[in-house]
Formats: structure tokens, C-alpha cells, sequence
């Protein structure tokens, strides 16, 4: 088995404890363990994305006021159950987005047509987002497409993966993973056993 089939295997393990959390602090805490892991992938982690994020699904909740009220801004009622729904949707999508890059790292080759299609897919956007990262002028918008499809040329996307020599220990990295599915379910369960921080 190679090291990429424990991390999405970790991945998808993680995932029903990011979908099921009701808690605004520890889904907090999730998405920033999820960043932290999709650092450790040598994936890019900006803030200005994921505040707008944060902010617009803030902002649309508002529309249906619930819970306290906490100020009125002309015909807006801001109340704080809006914001706190608004934001526990936002943390999720920005847990699933960090942990999808963590769980895609290792390059995994699934099995089948389907499979290798998908695989494909997964090895084009890895690319098409690292590359397009890495372009200091992105306008004209145009003008940089080409020079995103002409750098992943000169790059060979197509390429064959190094394999994994058999006798390669994954007992490290099955652990590590291990550690990382605790860690996830632990903010799940904590709040269920009634530790709590209140935002109030």
C-alpha cells in the first residue's frame, strides 16, 4: 500500500466527523487542523479566499434573522444565530477544501478505467492550481491562460509516478494518520460531553 491510499483512506475517515460537527468553536479548530495539514502537503494556504468566504456566507444568513439580536443596520436585523450558522457552513467548506487537498497529495492511482480517469482529473487540477499560483501577472486573463497551458507542456503533466519501493515502511505514516483521525474526532466528541466555549 502506498503512503497516498492512507491519507485519502484518513481523508475519508475524517470526513463524517467535519460533516456531523454543530459546534462553531471546534469546527473552527477543525478547518485550522485541515489547513495545517494541507501545509504540510506543501499546499498554499491564502486567507484572502477564505475570508470572503467566511464573510459572504456570514452575510447571506443574515437575510433570515435568528436567534439574539445583536444591531440593526437599516432594515437588517444582525443577529448572532445567523452569523454563527453563516460561519459553521463556511468552516465546513474550508475543512472539506484543505482536507480534499491533503487527501489528493500522495497522487493516488485508483484502480479501474473510472478509476484512472478520476486519477487523471485529480493530477490536472493539482497542476493547473499549483502552476497558476506560481504566475507572478495573471492579466491580461487571457494572455496568462496560455502561459499557464504552456508551462504545464514544458512540465509534462503526464508523468509517471516514482514508484514505492516495496519494502518502504508505512508503519510512520500509518500512525501519523492515525494521530490525525484522533484529533478530528476528538473536537467532534468534546462539545457532545459538554465542553463548550461560548461566544457570549
Amino acid at each position: 500500500m502506498r503512503k497516498g491510499y492512507i491519507q485519502l483512506i484518513a481523508g475519508l475517515l475524517i470526513l463524517p466527523s467535519i460533516f456531523l460537527q454543530t459546534d462553531i468553536v471546534f469546527i473552527f479548530l477543525q478547518a485550522l487542523y485541515a489547513i495545517i495539514l494541507a501545509i504540510s502537503q506543501k499546499k498554499k494556504f491564502k486567507l484572502l479566499p477564505n475570508l470572503i468566504l467566511l464573510i459572504s456566507l456570514s452575510t447571506i444568513h443574515l437575510l433570515q434573522p435568528n436567534g439574539l439580536l445583536l444591531t440593526k443596520v437599516g432594515p437588517f436585523n444582525i443577529t448572532l444565530g445567523a452569523l454563527i450558522l453563516g460561519a459553521r457552513k463556511a468552516f465546513i467548506l474550508i475543512s472539506l477544501l484543505y482536507l480534499s487537498h491533503y487527501m489528493v497529495s500522495g497522487k493516488v492511482r485508483l484502480p479501474g478505467k473510472i478509476g484512472s480517469i478520476i486519477s487523471l482529473q485529480l493530477l490536472y487540477v493539482g497542476k493547473i492550481t499549483s502552476t497558476w499560483a506560481s504566475l507572478e501577472n495573471k492579466r491580461p486573463f487571457i494572455e496568462a491562460i496560455d502561459k499557464l497551458l504552456f508551462s504545464l507542456e514544458e512540465k509534462e503533466v503526464i508523468e509517471e509516478d516514482k514508484k514505492e519501493s516495496s519494502d518502504t515502511p508505512l508503519i510512520g505514516p500509518i500512525l501519523i494518520n492515525l494521530v490525525h483521525i484522533c484529533v478530528f474526532w476528538i473536537f467532534y466528541l468534546l462539545p457532545k460531553f459538554g465542553y463548550t466555549i461560548s461566544l457570549l
